[in-house]
C-alpha cells in the first residue's frame, strides 16, 4: 500500500461509505471499491463489514485507519518542514567558534533568534585548526575566530581590530594609582593568557613588560580567555586580554586600563567556505553579519 491508498482508505472511513468518498475524492466508485478489496486481500483480513443494512469498521480496520491517519499527518508535517527549510524559515545553522570570539557570536545569535525563531543553531567551540578542518569537511557552515590570513579557500567578513587592555579586580583599586605604571602592575599576581592560535600574545606581553625593564609576576597561565576573565573577576590576579566587546556582566567586578604603547591588535572574523553554497538558513545568518 502507498500514501494514495492510505488517503483513499481514510476518506472511505471518514465519509462512512464508498460512494460518498468517491464524490469527495472526485473519482469513480468502482475503482474505490476495488482498492478496498485489494487492501483486504493484501492484509488478509476484513476491514469493513458492509452490506445494505450494516456498515461497520472492524478492529483491524480501525487499526489501519489510525495508521493511515498517523502516516498522512507525518507526511504533511514533513512537507511543511521541508518547505520552511527551502524558504530559509527553518533548518539548522552549524557554527564553530573560538573561545575568545564567543561573545561576538552570542550577539549575533540573539539578533538571529528574534528574526528567525524556528531556525535551530548548533555551536561547536574549538581552536583555529579544528574549526578550519570542520569547515572544509562541511561539518560546519560558518566559523567565528581570529583572522587566519588571506586564502582563496574562505570568504571572510572581518570585525573591528581590537587592542589589548589590562583588566584588574575592582577591589584592588587602592593598590594602584589612577593611571597605573607598568612597574606597578608588574608587582601584582599576573594571569597570562596563552597564545591564541597563531597570535603570539604571551610573547608580546612579555616584550611589553621587557621594554619597561620589568617582568610580570606570572602565577597562572591559561589558554581560555573566558577562564582568565573569571579568575580576575574572583580577585586572583590581573591580566592583559584582547578587548572584544564582552557583555557588561563579564566585567562587573573589573576595572579596565588601556596602554597606547602596547602593540597588539587582534582581528576577529566570520568566515565560510568560498566555493560551497550555504543552506538558506545558514545564508540568512551569513547575510546578517
Amino acid at each position: 500500500m502507498d500514501l494514495r491508498h492510505l488517503r483513499y482508505y481514510k476518506e472511505i472511513i471518514d465519509q462512512g461509505s464508498i460512494s460518498k468518498a468517491a464524490r469527495v475524492l472526485n473519482i469513480a466508485q468502482p475503482p474505490l471499491s476495488q482498492l478496498l478489496k485489494r487492501l483486504e486481500s493484501e492484509l488478509g483480513t476484513t476491514l469493513i463489514h458492509r452490506n445494505r443494512k450494516k456498515w461497520e469498521v472492524t478492529e483491524a480496520g480501525k487499526l489501519l485507519y489510525e495508521y493511515a491517519e498517523s502516516v498522512l499527518n507525518q507526511t504533511k508535517e514533513v512537507k511543511r518542514q521541508i518547505h520552511e527549510i527551502e524558504e530559509g524559515e527553518a533548518g539548522t545553522v552549524r557554527i564553530g567558534v573560538a573561545p575568545a570570539c564567543i561573545n561576538i557570536l552570542i550577539d549575533y545569535i540573539v539578533q538571529f533568534r528574534k528574526k528567525y525563531p524556528q531556525i535551530k543553531i548548533h555551536t561547536f567551540t574549538g581552536y583555529k585548526k579544528i574549526l578550519l578542518y570542520k569547515l572544509k569537511q562541511k561539518e560546519l557552515d560558518l566559523a567565528f575566530l581570529f583572522n587566519p590570513g588571506q586564502s582563496e579557500t574562505f570568504e571572510i567578513k572581518p570585525f573591528k581590530k581590537e587592542k589589548a587592555v589590562l583588566i584588574v579586580p575592582r577591589n584592588w583599586k587602592d593598590r594602584l594609582s589612577v593611571n597605573p605604571t607598568v612597574e606597578e602592575i608588574a608587582e601584582l599576581p599576573f594571569i597570562m593568557l596563552g597564545d591564541l592560535d597563531d597570535h603570539p600574545l604571551s610573547e608580546k606581553i612579555l616584550s611589553f613588560f621587557g621594554k619597561h625593564g620589568v617582568k610580570p609576576n606570572i602565577v597562572f597561565q591559561c589558554m581560555d580567555i573566558q577562564v582568565v576573565i573569571a579568575l580576575v573577576n574572583r580577585g586572583l590576579g590581573i591580566s592583559i586580554i584582547p578587548r572584544l566587546h564582552y557583555p557588561s556582566g563579564y566585567f562587573e567586578r573589573i576595572n579596565i586600563y588601556e596602554y597606547d604603547d602596547f602593540d597588539l591588535q587582534i582581528e576577529p572574523v566570520a568566515l565560510k567556505m568560498a566555493a560551497s553554497p550555504l543552506s538558506k538558513a545558514a545564508a540568512k545568518f551569513w547575510s546578517m553579519i
